[in-house]
């Protein structure tokens, strides 16, 4: 397939001077069209990822094996830097040691391990809780004891600036930073103000999750030292319109001809790599 070939690893795209764009990918074929579109990172998020494998909401229903089997497979499919939000490292600092081992095995190239308290307590509802600063610092080192000497990069997030401040994320972001993690990931900020205080606050690379018009500027954001942006993870959400909307007209009795969502056949073989299949069939099979 003619994807684009990229030399650079994840720790050179965050050492370097740019803000990539992540491209969002939860299953092989959207790792495939990421990076034949020229996406060098991508990220596996545990929303898409709950989507895609239980189809159930975010609520830490996925298992750490599935999660760690979906990465797999969308490292197997194409050569992308892929980043996988491992929320809360699905238990306690142990727990994290271990989501951190498997994960790296299955080929990925960054890990986000979370401060929030996850599952959600009982009685929490409808706002979302943080572990104490010290359980969170504990998860850190933990992820980097189980990365061990591996390659795979531990990224500390906290959501805290949209639960309990700014002041309170820059704090814990500082002592992550401390904790010896490769990068700061931050999801939800949507004003350059917050932004500025956040990149003034920590030497490390920033990744930001999310956001809003307001910081949509990858100039701006390089500025201020974010290497990767992700605005969300909207192709799950188009691929979902486009199945509805495909569905509606078949039920309705549309032809294939008049189904404007659906791809043509050239394109969904070369996603699903027809003839490479073909050439190894008769390779190995005539």
């Amino acid at each position: 397939m003619p994807m684009s070939q990229s030399p650079r690893s994840l720790r050179q795209v965050l050492s370097g001077d740019d803000c990539l764009t992540a491209s969002s990918a939860f299953d092989p074929i959207s790792a495939r069209i990421a990076h034949s579109l020229g996406f060098e990172v991508a990220v596996m998020g545990g929303s898409v990822a709950s989507y895609a494998v239980l189809g159930a909401p975010d609520l830490i229903l996925l298992t750490m094996t599935e999660l760690v089997e979906q990465a797999r497979r969308v490292c197997r499919a194409a050569p992308l830097r892929l980043i996988v939000d491992a929320d809360h490292g699905y238990g306690n600092a142990l727990n994290v040691m271990r989501t951190v081992q498997e994960l790296q095995a299955a080929g990925v190239a960054g890990i986000t391990i979370e401060d929030t308290l996850l599952p959600r307590a009982f009685g929490s509802l409808p706002a979302a809780q943080l572990v104490s600063l010290e359980e969170g610092v504990g998860k850190m080192k933990a992820a980097l004891r189980g990365r061990g000497h591996g390659d795979a990069l531990i990224f500390g997030r906290t959501s805290a600036a949209s639960i309990s401040g700014v002041d309170d994320a820059i704090r814990r972001l500082q002592a992550y930073e401390a904790a010896g993690v490769d990068a700061i990931f931050v999801p939800g900020l949507k004003r350059r103000a917050d932004v500025d205080r956040i990149a003034d606050a920590v030497k490390l690379p920033l990744i930001l999750g999310g956001g809003s018009e307001e910081i949509a500027d990858p100039q701006y954001l390089a500025s201020r030292g974010v290497r990767v942006w992700l605005w969300g993870h909207q192709p799950f959400a188009a691929a979902v319109k486009a199945m509805v909307d495909t569905m509606t007209a078949i039920r309705d009795g549309a032809t294939p001809g008049a189904l404007a969502a659906a791809a043509p056949e050239a394109l969904l073989k070369h996603y699903v790599d027809a003839a490479g299949y073909d050439a190894f069939t008769r390779d190995f099979l005539s």
